[in-house]
């Protein structure tokens, strides 16, 4: 498997997102890759999957960046994206080096 194969499939680009979890006082940031032909279309991929994180109908509001489920008792914040070019960027991303 080629390099230009991981970072894209079918003319989509890779790109990681990262998200926190956030149960009262407690938050753990985690990261999730997409598949997506541009920026508009990773949006809206971004919104399905917060969405229905916790299942269908357990979503209970969405302000701005943060998906409140179970009457606002868990969130997931949305702090972005960054499009993957190589990977040796993704890998160090995951490593957090």
């Amino acid at each position: 498997m080629s390099e230009e194969s991981v970072i894209t499939l079918n003319d989509k680009k890779l790109y990681l997102a990262t998200f926190e979890f956030i149960c009262g006082e407690y938050g753990q940031v985690f990261e999730k890759a997409f598949y997506a032909k541009d920026e508009e279309t990773l949006e809206k991929k971004i919104h399905k999957y917060l969405f229905n994180c916790y299942g269908k109908g357990n979503m209970s509001e969405i302000n701005r960046n943060v998906y409140y489920y179970w009457n606002g008792e868990v969130a997931v914040k949305n702090h972005g994206w960054e499009e993957i070019t190589g990977i040796e960027q993704l890998v160090d991303k995951l490593l957090q080096l």
